[in-house]
């Protein structure tokens, strides 16, 4: 997670024991906001650009982050071990934490249809659909996790983009949806095509070098939105 330090929380938090209102200039808590997110995909296997026409591997990482509309990680649960005392009375111990293994993304599409080029060709390399077995387009090359799995970098930021909030690494990291069935049409209904795929995750990571590769990350995209103004004011000077 983030480091921070709460003494301002906490000076904050005395304050507003009774009014729950964090407003004003001097000594308040910002409040944590939603929506600025990020994913960055690596370790892609090998093979994939081989099944997605068009795109290099760097190429469907861009695709992929910057179509990112949505993110859903999977979160523990910690189950108890009860015992029942004289007279019916129970108490508790922890017993196992259970760690969810699948994360949920969202896309937006575009004209082309990348989106549904890269895990449709994804899902084809791991389980052809004409054949429904393993693919590669490298000869000889062995069947292995390796050769199928990703890793996936997710963080939240504050509104001003480089300040980290929340961050995560995915690894094991496969689509479980080739999203065909989002293609249906209606001559009534006009709008726009967002895919969510439902990711296998065999580890979780929240660990502080987590933060800092996922910092990193961050100071790329407010770099490029840097870059970004001052191309955009050069279109006019």
């Amino acid at each position: 997670m983030a480091k921070t330090s709460f003494a301002e929380y906490s000076a904050a938090a005395a304050d507003n024991l009774l009014s729950r209102r964090w407003g004003g200039k001097t000594n308040i808590a910002e409040p944590a906001v939603s929506g600025y997110h990020f994913i960055r995909f690596s370790n892609l296997p090998g093979d994939l650009s081989n099944y997605v026409p068009g795109l290099t591997d760097n190429q469907i990482i861009d695709v992929l982050s910057a179509s990112c509309l949505s993110v859903t990680p999977p979160g523990g649960t910690l189950s108890k071990v009860e015992f029942t005392g004289l007279g019916g009375v129970k108490f508790a111990v922890p017993g196992v934490l259970d760690f969810g293994n699948s994360l949920s993304i969202k896309f937006l599409e575009f004209s082309g249809l990348p989106i549904l080029q890269i895990f449709h060709g994804w899902t084809k390399m791991m389980r052809d659909y004409r054949s429904g077995i393993a693919s590669s387009e490298t000869g000889g090359t062995k069947y292995k996790k390796d050769n199928y799995a990703a890793t996936l970098f997710y963080w939240t930021t504050t509104p001003n983009v480089y300040e980290v909030e929340y961050a995560a690494c995915y690894d094991g990291v496969f689509p479980l949806k080739d999203p065909q069935d989002l293609f249906t049409s209606d001559v009534e209904n006009v709008g726009r095509i967002d895919s969510e795929i439902e990711f296998n995750v065999d580890y979780v990571w929240h660990e502080p070098w987590v933060d800092n590769k996922c910092e990193s990350f961050a100071n790329d995209v407010a770099g490029y939105h840097t870059d970004a103004i001052a191309s955009h004011g050069d279109n006019y000077s």
